[in-house]
């Protein structure tokens, strides 16, 4: 038994003398601890009982403390306060591996998804909070992300970046497309089939036109019976048999590998860029998010990690 127990039987004494001594009221303390009035005199009593020190005396009609009783309060407060810092710092230290990440709905979907069993499997104790945006503009540190991915050089101010895959693109379509409409034979074929477009509203990426021209076919009119607001709505409607989509290898690889996507050209295309795993250098990064950084690392045959790049 602690000492204290020996001169206060219970806790409740101070967390109600310190209501009363802080209002300056027992009614008022009565109603922040849901209690009657009666029952906070009686606890008040039974505290100075207990501690044979007056804490309270009435002027006119205020209650006042004693200078016993500040010197309570006082230290009561301080206890209280040290108590609720502890605490606090526990219940966040727990909370740490609850890990905010933000990925496009085609990373997530195509990606993530397929392999996030893995993940709890090998960490059931870190929490994934998981926030689709195709923003490459995201401030990390304003909008609490933890972990997020962009395409670029690895180098953004404020940015701890890995090498995750390098942007490689390539025309999908089913089986079935490629069996009833193919085949096709050279990249300028394409022209005379359903292209499946995509334009984004916060970023840009690389299109139809821009890989055709890669390819020295030049397109003097696109036709474009679709137009999907973000990758995966073309890259789905390609798997439906809808037409030829643009593929980025690290999103359709299970689609490859499962046969519901073909290749119909060799041709691919590398942008130079990457894709890169990023975090805020602003602040530590918690448990969690090293822990989901590095098993997105290993899942990726292509990923390496790099030299850090913060700036």
């Amino acid at each position: 038994m602690h000492r204290l127990r020996s001169l206060i039987p219970s806790a409740n004494y101070l967390f109600c003398f310190e209501a009363a001594a802080r209002r300056r009221s027992f009614t008022a303390a009565a109603q922040e601890l849901n209690v009657s009035q009666p029952a906070v005199s009686k606890t008040i009593r039974l505290l100075e009982e207990a501690t044979g020190l007056k804490l309270f005396r009435r002027d006119h009609t205020r209650l006042e403390l004693t200078a016993d009783g500040q010197r309570l309060y006082k230290e009561t407060q301080e206890a209280f306060d040290h108590l609720h810092m502890v605490i606090s710092s526990l219940q966040k230290k727990h909370s740490q591996d609850i890990v905010r990440v933000s990925f496009s709905a085609s990373f997530v979907q195509l990606w993530l998804l397929p392999r996030l069993g893995d993940f709890k499997a090998k960490h059931p104790d870190v929490s994934l909070r998981i926030e689709e945006s195709s923003r490459d503009d995201q401030d990390l540190v304003e909008e609490d992300i933890d972990l997020s991915a962009r395409l670029g050089n690895g180098k953004w101010p404020g940015i701890h970046s890995w090498h995750f895959v390098t942007e490689e693109v390539l025309p999908v379509c089913s089986p079935d497309y490629l069996k009833q409409h193919g085949p096709i034979h050279e990249p300028a074929d394409l022209l005379r089939h359903t292209l499946l477009n995509f334009e984004e509203r916060h970023r840009t990426r690389l299109g139809w036109r821009e890989w055709l021209d890669r390819q020295a076919v030049p397109v003097a009119k696109l036709k474009q019976d679709f137009v999907f607001t973000d990758a995966l709505g073309s890259i789905e409607a390609a798997v439906r048999g809808q037409g030829i989509a643009l593929g980025w290898k690290h999103l359709v690889n299970e689609h490859l590998q499962a046969g519901r996507l073909v290749a119909p050209l060799k041709e691919t295309y590398h942008s130079g860029l990457a894709v890169h795993i990023i975090m805020p250098a602003q602040r530590p990064p918690k448990r969690g998010t090293e822990l989901f950084r590095d098993w997105l690392m290993e899942q990726n045959a292509d990923a390496c990690i790099a030299s850090d790049n913060a700036e």
